[in-house]
């Protein structure tokens, strides 16, 4: 048991960032298919809007441009993709399409779409996230999403209304 012990125990001290985290950037054009997804995921996410994207472990994150209508389609399908669960965070001002390790943007963007598939180790549904930025291409006006799709907002301009009432 020691054999198999002490070199686990080894790589994982001398290299914690290589067993912990794996991640790199998505090629530009069509995305390879995914196994992992539920069904209808791949075919919502996979569109010529994509300005950017990357991954980290079992989380994909994509960056779109586009409009209210194109967001709106998006959002329609991946509502209804079998075994996920998808909810909207809407944002104050203009989205960035980066990676964590970037260190400039690569592009502007109007939304984007972490799915997080970690359904066959939990058993629980996977979790589909849209950010939408309202400050570009995407309004409010007319705007609309599935009723069985969360929507919240991510905070900006309640922490801006907070720091102006603090303030002397």
């Amino acid at each position: 048991m020691n054999r198999v012990v002490l070199p686990f125990l080894l790589s994982f001290l001398l290299a914690p960032s290589l067993c912990l985290a794996m991640g790199s950037d998505h090629k530009s054009g069509n995305l390879p298919p995914h196994d992992g997804w539920p069904t209808g995921v791949y075919d919502a996410v996979n569109k010529p809007n994509r300005v950017h994207g990357y991954w980290i472990n079992s989380s994909d994150t994509f960056f779109y441009k586009g409009s209210n209508a194109e967001l709106q389609e998006m959002t329609q399908k991946l509502a209804q993709a079998k075994g996920a669960k998808a909810e909207v965070i809407l944002h104050a001002g203009n989205g960035v399409a980066r990676s964590p390790w970037s260190q400039e943007h690569i592009d502007a963007a109007d939304w984007s779409v972490t799915i997080s598939g970690d359904g066959a180790i939990t058993r629980t549904q996977d979790k589909i996230r849209v950010d939408v930025w309202i400050g570009g291409s995407v309004t409010l006006d007319d705007l609309r999403f599935p009723p069985e799709v969360t929507v919240s907002s991510g905070g900006e301009i309640e922490s801006f209304i907070k720091r102006h009432r603090e303030s002397p």
